[in-house]
């Protein structure tokens, strides 16, 4: 397999993700940004961490995220055809093609 990279959907770092219950809130601590579920109660009575593709209520709005919660929008684009190489390589199968039949006897066929 390929090694693909693919955005993974979790919380606040996917602009598509959202929660059913409308329980995500991105707060600050320092500099950094963290995902907290309103839903998930710590025992000291604050909120627990956003598990994001994991739970239940998670959404993607743009309907995109796989079951592993990989974000589907960023996957690589396929490569552009070369037109004159496929052209040689189809003039090469003609040539081995015509070959065969002509050994054959059938070379009128073509």
């Amino acid at each position: 397999m390929s090694s693909r990279t693919y955005n993974m959907c979790i919380g606040y770092k996917c602009q598509y993700f959202s929660c059913a219950q409308h329980a995500l809130k991105v707060v600050r601590r320092g500099s950094e940004l963290i995902s907290m579920c309103l839903l998930a109660k710590e025992p000291n009575g604050g909120y627990g961490p956003c598990i994001g593709y994991k739970c239940q209520y998670s959404l993607c709005n743009a309907h995109v995220m796989d079951p592993k919660g990989r974000c589907l929008l960023e996957r690589e684009r396929p490569k552009t055809i070369d037109l004159i190489k496929e052209a040689k390589d189809m003039d090469k199968q003609y040539s081995k093609v015509k070959s065969h039949l002509k050994k054959m006897g059938m070379d009128d066929y073509i």
